[in-house]
């Protein structure tokens, strides 16, 4: 009898594969353009992944139009620069030759059951457990997918963000009032895909500007807002943008005075060690 082929796998090839979509790309080549093929690819990858009981808990958003992604940029600001003075960036990995966007949402159907017997309800706080899970895995093989097909990626959840923003990703895709008002959806990460610059390390920047006076991007204003509060119930906090090609220093509102970098350069935690175990499982 004739044994099954198999396909053979090459596995250092595949350890490659994870260990670059563990590294975030910062900078992108414009000049090149992505081939619709490979972009179809991804969104069907991002549409198909698997998820409980094959139930939908997520739309996917994206684009290639280099306007449209330059304008969703302007909003990513969140990553800390410094925590004392405080200060951030732009996530400038979404500002990619492609930018695609998870949402999560209530499924329209419910395959799941309470021990009693009833259906559970869409909005039970276990399925956003299970839409977390499912955005995980689809976007775990979309990067990888890309990287197949030589492309860089890095992922950021600083979607909408920063000062004065007033939710304008979830305005302009029309998905403000699901999220805000009914609790219906959720924006969570993005994943910029592209080319990188040839010859440039991955974590430098070519945005030159600096919010200083806050260390993420969260309910930002230029201006005093006082105890005025978001949908949310949030508090605003005031800060500045600088341009940092401008000055090598900077005062924000509350007086601190910021040594201004050079360039903006990210810091890079790949090479770092982190505590994830592995327990075969056994039965004394």
């Amino acid at each position: 009898m004739t044994a099954p082929i198999q396909r053979i796998v090459n596995i250092e090839q595949e350890k490659e594969y994870i260990k670059k979509i563990q590294k975030c790309q910062r900078n992108w080549d414009y000049s090149k353009t992505m081939p619709k093929e490979h972009v179809d690819y991804l969104l069907w990858i991002a549409q198909n992944a698997p998820s409980k009981q094959h139930e939908a808990y997520y739309d996917i958003h994206y684009s290639t139009d280099r306007k449209v992604i330059e304008e969703l940029y302007k909003w990513s600001w969140g990553y800390t620069h410094s925590g004392k003075p405080p200060a951030t960036w732009r996530n400038p990995q979404m500002n990619a030759n492609m930018f695609m966007l998870f949402v999560m949402k209530h499924p329209p159907t419910s395959r799941n059951y309470l021990n009693e017997g009833s259906v559970t309800p869409t909005d039970h706080p276990a399925r956003w457990e299970n839409g977390l899970v499912a955005v995980g895995t689809a976007l775990g093989l979309v990067m990888r997918a890309a990287v197949e097909l030589g492309y860089a990626t890095g992922c950021n959840k600083n979607n909408s963000q920063g000062p004065d923003c007033d939710f304008n990703w979830e305005r302009r895709m029309g998905l403000y009032e699901d999220i805000h008002i009914h609790k219906k959806k959720k924006m969570l990460y993005g994943v910029g895909i592209g080319y990188s610059q040839e010859g440039r390390p991955r974590n430098e920047s070519d945005d030159n500007e600096l919010v200083i006076g806050a260390a993420n991007g969260h309910n930002l204003s230029l201006k005093d807002r006082g105890e005025e509060r978001d949908v949310r119930g949030r508090k605003y906090r005031q800060c500045s943008i600088v341009d940092i090609s401008k000055s090598d220093k900077a005062t924000d509102p509350y007086g601190n005075v910021h040594e201004l970098p050079d360039k903006a350069v990210f810091y890079t935690m790949s090479h770092l060690p982190r505590e994830i175990n592995i327990y075969e499982i056994k039965w004394e």
